[in-house]
């Protein structure tokens, strides 16, 4: 957590601002390790401060590294940041994505003319784009975590069950594995069903030979898995399988021309 709030103040220049207010909650982990959802931080060359209320406190004290100084905040945490600023900072960056028009209003009420509020655009994503390997050990640990729950879905059959009741498995199975939650609503979609790009499973049973589409994932110490397969219930029917060789065929001839245009260059 350290080093990630040193990099990130190595780039607070290029951006033309003295501290970064940081209020998206996964940046705000990704620099703190706080996990709850009132939080925010205050990063610049010499500050590390994270904000949060009343509820939180206890929370913070375990979660947020010890680097960042802590301070307790009425709920609406923007009334406590200009308190919590360095008396030198002139310039505030915010993340301009993840600013409200009224926090961005009553923000510049509260810092008033003598500090700047300067809209910025993914600095901490860029970070996070690099995964250190402790993350990609965490999602590959999301992964077979998912895949686990998945093929045990599958050995206990499809056919007969409804969507609805295979989703419910499917996500029972994965918190019991220590999963925190899914990564998103599973999708499990039978037949036509299928052909919607986010289909909410239904109380609709399976039937022998139906392809089902099934995406799901797993959040797992904050990290995700996500992953789509199309599996038959059964034995397919002769149109199912004409229509699996055809979209293989379309996926292995896509794959050759990219690799060859790879290769090309």
């Amino acid at each position: 957590m350290k080093a990630r709030a040193e990099r990130l103040a190595e780039l607070l220049p290029e951006a033309e601002v003295d501290v970064l207010l940081v209020t998206d909650l996964v940046n705000v982990r990704y620099l703190t390790g706080y996990t709850g959802s009132n939080g925010l931080a205050l990063i610049g060359a010499k500050t590390r401060t994270f904000i949060t209320d009343f509820r939180y406190v206890e929370q913070a004290a375990e979660e947020v590294h010890p680097s960042f100084e802590r301070r307790r905040a009425p709920q609406d945490l923007v009334e406590a940041i200009a308190d919590a600023l360095p008396a030198d900072t002139v310039r505030l960056g915010f993340e301009a994505a993840h600013t409200s028009v009224r926090d961005h209003e009553r923000l510049a009420e509260l810092v008033g003319e003598r500090v700047e509020l300067v809209g910025t655009t993914g600095l901490v994503e860029r970070l996070r784009a690099v995964k250190e390997p402790e993350e990609i050990e965490h999602i590959r640990a999301a992964t077979v975590l998912a895949d686990t729950a998945f093929e045990r879905l599958i050995s206990e059959g499809l056919i007969g069950r409804t969507e609805r009741e295979v989703a419910i498995a499917l996500e029972y199975d994965m918190r019991q594995r220590r999963a925190d939650r899914p990564s998103f609503d599973t999708i499990i979609a039978a037949g036509p069903h299928g052909a919607l790009p986010h289909a909410q499973p239904r109380e609709v049973e399976i039937r022998r030979g139906d392809l089902v589409v099934i995406d799901w994932g797993a959040e797992l110490d904050g990290y995700c898995s996500d992953c789509t397969r199309t599996v038959a219930a059964g034995e397919p029917s002769d149109e199912a399988r004409d229509i699996y060789e055809l979209v293989l065929e379309a996926q292995l001839a896509g794959l050759k021309a990219v690799t060859a245009g790879a290769g090309g260059r």
